[in-house]
């Protein structure tokens, strides 16, 4: 990347290049690993940038009909709620019902809302975890609605990072060069902004841990309502004989009154035991035998998958926040490009949004006559510190989720689902 000229402190025509609309988890390279990418920061960061008459340019490297193949999976938000009423046009925030995974669960007057533990084995119940004001959000009903009134420019596979005077510019694989005043990647946990930057040092790193994350629809009252009987929301079961944690969360809900169209996030995860384990027909198979060590509803949740639903395995994938060359304030990072978070801690969403609301403060401080070094250079430092703190903290967290006997010692009871100290 060729060196940056220090940009003008003040420009109305300040334009922003934002990499990456949320799509690139469809690739293969993003399935091996998961990290249950957010794959909404950018969307997100161009509704702000919106809101705020500021210019913008959104880019994905996918195809348009990436999105009608995106996995699908649960989000949540809770600490950073009151972030996202100052981020989003009110047309949006009204509807942000719409997202949720049952719109008909009034989560955030829940003020005593919590994540329950179980002992999977015996079925005891362990304890409650808080998470206050949460509002579950389905990934592809999230993308749909920030997706709206947003130009994206699909097919543009990121290659180079470049300088003008006074500007950056991005050149795709396609031959397309665009020119801005700040680039940012949100461009997912193997962002290309990040290796850019960073080189060998952006490479992710493995936890230990085997994840699959499965949509499921049972299309059976009776077995859905079961499946649903401990919690509206979401369920964890811990096996101590297998190291096993199962998490159960309703994932969509297109009417209250018939079970039978419901469908379940079900996230069996254990630590990696050297195996090889596989998709398909295969890790069904495995997935049913790993339940006839669990009691109920856990043990019917994975009995009563259907044939043909997709079976993925994964193993969960990290990167540490550690400082980059910001290029003069040019080229920064958001979201899970930032910091990939293992999920066990349900932390993920919530970071991205601290990061669109400091990002936007930052680019309005420029906008307003300040420096864009020194702006760009303070949401650097404060991303850095909060990002790496999560990332150690949720990686920690995925480790003692699958001893039952350290789990005692985990973030997430200690601490519940609040935002981490930094």
């Amino acid at each position: 990347m060729a060196t940056a000229v220090a940009p003008s402190a003040s420009r109305d025509d300040f334009h922003v290049l934002i990499v990456g609309a949320g799509s690139a988890s469809c690739r293969p390279r993003e399935r091996a690993t998961a990290n249950l990418n957010v794959g909404v920061t950018g969307l997100l960061l161009a509704q702000a940038l919106q809101e705020s008459d500021i210019s913008y340019s959104i880019f994905d490297s996918e195809d348009p009909t990436a999105l009608n193949r995106t996995r699908e999976w649960g989000m949540s938000i809770h600490w950073s709620r009151p972030m996202l009423d100052h981020l989003l046009p009110p047309n949006l925030l009204a509807r942000l019902s719409e997202a949720q995974v049952d719109p008909w669960f009034d989560s955030i007057k829940a003020e005593e809302y919590t994540v329950p533990f179980y002992n999977g084995k015996t079925g005891e119940h362990i304890v409650e975890v808080p998470m206050r004001n949460n509002v579950r959000v389905s990934r592809r009903k999230m993308r749909s609605l920030l997706r709206e009134g947003v130009d994206i420019q699909f097919g543009q596979r990121l290659e180079t990072i470049s300088h003008t005077d006074g500007g950056v510019a991005v050149t795709f694989a396609s031959g397309r060069t665009e020119k801005g005043n700040l680039v940012i990647g949100t461009d997912g946990p193997q962002s290309k902004v990040r290796q850019i930057l960073l080189g060998d040092k952006a490479a992710t790193q493995q936890v230990g841990v085997i994840l699959y994350n499965l949509n499921v629809c049972y299309s059976n009252a009776e077995k859905a309502l079961q499946v649903r009987s401990l919690h509206p929301m979401n369920t964890v079961a811990l096996q101590p004989d297998r190291g096993l944690s199962v998490w159960i969360s309703i994932q969509d809900v297109p009417d209250p009154d018939k079970p039978e169209t419901w469908s379940f996030q079900v996230m069996p995860t254990w630590m990696d035991d050297g195996k090889e384990h596989k998709g398909g027909a295969e890790g069904l198979a495995e997935l049913k035998e790993i339940a006839l060590s669990l009691v109920d509803p856990w043990k019917s949740s994975l009995l009563w998958i259907p044939e043909g639903t997709e079976v993925t395995p994964n193993k969960v994938a990290y990167w540490v926040t550690v400082p980059w060359d910001n290029q003069v304030g040019t080229v920064t990072l958001a979201g899970d490009a930032a910091h990939p978070l293992p999920p066990h801690r349900g932390q993920g969403l919530n970071h991205c949004i601290a990061d669109v609301t400091n990002l936007r403060k930052a680019i309005l401080d420029i906008k307003g006559g300040g420096s864009q070094s020194d702006a760009i250079s303070s949401y650097d430092a404060e991303l850095v510190t909060r990002g790496g703190a999560e990332v150690e903290m949720s990686r920690k967290n995925s480790l003692l989720v699958h001893d039952l006997e350290k789990f005692m010692e985990s973030p997430v009871l200690k601490m519940g689902y609040v935002r981490g100290k930094n």
